[in-house]
């Protein structure tokens, strides 16, 4: 008898090591009559209510021929779900399938639960600790604190596949590739082929294969306007928005962008960031001045603590503009915010008239 319960919010690791445990316990050959998976991811109370009803009848029903049997309650969405999770059979229903956790179920009957999350403070999450084997793989929400994690991640893989990166390789391919761990083992897996017997990977190589992630789109997109570089700009922001990307959205990315710049704009001007030529945490220099620890105390986020690679790309786009053509650039974003929630002229061309004017020379 097992039983585990396996979520977090990196999606390709849940998925990863559930079908890995399923297998363990119940091998391919023997999955067509010793394997009951019920689909989670429901949208609906109905359909929560049949799918905890389907898995609590799956657990008390002995196996065909009374052999061994596996019940995967797959991608389960419940836990997280506001509306859902609150419904008081749903409630009840969990409250059951909590009390079987607690009480084991019978010899050859075996549970794994995925999910994208669970409230850890509920009954439920306690049963399992209580009964079951929990397994958590989450990702930090902070990018700052995920993009270490994924570097790694990808050093791994290419280790693995006997390859070597160059540095300025492996920075372009998590830019790449973002956030995303499914994403990133794909792309690792394709880069890898796409080298054959060279066993080394150069930039060329990541420009040539690999695929931008929508996020890594995006970044591509801002990294375009930091840079100054108005025909790439203007191409990526077509393409966001060929691919249905909101223009609200993308302006909201513009404005946070160019309030990152000026912020770091003032910090070269008042003499608190230096960047060296060298590569790291110590190509980024913070001076040791008491005005400066004042101020970054009051800040939301301290940028000390942002990582050194996002602080040395913001600080090298800051260097474009200066403080008056980012002072121009606000008063741009402004009028455009207001054009483009109240104005007729089409959203798309009021972005692309907005990324002319911002790139321009003031």
């Amino acid at each position: 008898m097992a039983i585990k319960l396996i979520h977090g919010t990196d999606e390709y690791l849940v998925s990863h090591h559930s079908r890995k445990a399923v297998n363990a316990l119940c091998p391919e050959e023997e999955q067509t009559l010793g394997l009951e998976t019920i689909e989670g991811d429901v949208k609906t109370v109905d359909e929560a209510v049949s799918a905890l009803k389907t898995a609590i009848g799956a657990l008390r029903t002995v196996g065909l021929f009374s052999g061994q049997k596996t019940v995967w309650l797959r991608d389960v969405s419940i836990f997280k779900d506001k509306v859902i999770s609150k419904n008081k059979e749903i409630k009840d229903l969990l409250a059951q399938l909590a009390e079987d956790i607690k009480n084991g179920l019978p010899d050859g009957q075996h549970l794994i639960i995925s999910a994208p999350g669970v409230d850890r403070r509920s009954a439920f999450y306690k049963a399992c600790q209580a009964g079951a084997d929990v397994e958590t793989y989450d990702l930090p929400e902070q990018a700052y604190l995920k993009e270490p994690i994924i570097r790694e991640r990808a050093q791994k893989l290419f280790a693995k596949a006997q390859c070597r990166v160059s540095p300025a390789a492996l920075d372009l391919f998590i830019e790449k590739v973002g956030m995303d761990t499914r994403q990133l083992v794909m792309e690792a897996e394709k880069l890898t082929l796409y080298i054959g017997d060279r066993n080394e990977i150069t930039v060329d190589d990541v420009k040539a294969i690999t695929s931008s992630s929508s996020e890594a789109i995006a970044w591509d997109f801002t990294d375009a306007l930091g840079e100054r570089k108005l025909d790439e700009a203007l191409k990526i922001l077509r393409q966001l928005i060929f691919q249905g990307e909101a223009p609200v959205a993308l302006m909201f990315a513009i404005e946070t962008l160019y309030r990152n710049l000026t912020q770091f704009r003032a910090y070269f001007d008042q003499g608190w960031l230096r960047l060296s030529g060298s590569r790291g945490a110590g190509s980024v220099q913070w001076a040791h001045d008491p005005e400066m620890d004042r101020m970054f105390i009051q800040l939301p986020a301290d940028p000390r603590k942002m990582h050194w690679f996002r602080v040395g790309k913001l600080g090298q786009q800051a260097k474009n503009y200066t403080a008056e053509e980012l002072r121009v650039c606000q008063k741009r974003l402004l009028e455009t915010h207001e054009q483009l929630v109240s104005g007729s002229v089409a959203q798309e061309m009021i972005l692309e008239m907005l990324v002319i004017k911002l790139v321009a020379k003031v």
